[in-house]
């Protein structure tokens, strides 16, 4: 395996968000499955796909951690919104041929991947689990 991986879930992961938690081991999964796929010398339709689907699923976590955040009129939703608008923007530039054609380039995109990943999650979004445990207070007192 790639050095570095695969990426474990780690209890410090959680934020306590039982959607976004599922969310965020299932990216890990997809990650850790194109890890693997780079590994074994991939197809560029292969990693085309694995891509895409990296790409997908983002896309719709994102989009659900973004609801989550308006319902609760999150504070920082915006610096939020653009951090993940920056991730999908980037994925979406991945020169696909290019990394499979030029050795060490896939092992640069995994580590960028997995660095955001990481950060994000033990970053940005242990705020938004800080703040969504708050608001859960608030509506269990206001009951």
């Amino acid at each position: 395996m790639i050095r570095q991986f695969p990426v474990e879930w780690d209890p410090s992961f959680a934020t306590g968000i039982p959607s976004v938690d599922e969310q965020h081991q299932q990216l890990i999964h997809i990650l850790n499955l194109l890890a693997a796929t780079v590994e074994t010398g991939p197809t560029p339709k292969q990693l085309l796909d694995i891509v895409a689907q990296l790409a997908d699923y983002t896309r719709y976590h994102f989009t659900e951690e973004e609801r989550l955040m308006e319902a609760m009129k999150y504070p920082e939703l915006e610096e939020h919104r653009l951090e993940h608008q920056t991730f999908i923007n980037q994925i979406e530039l991945f020169d696909l041929d290019a990394i499979l054609a030029t050795e060490g380039l896939a092992s640069e995109m995994l580590h960028f991947l997995k660095t955001w990943l990481c950060d994000h999650i033990l970053g940005i979004d242990q705020r938004l689990g800080e703040s969504w445990r708050c608001h859960q207070a608030v509506l269990s007192t206001d009951s």
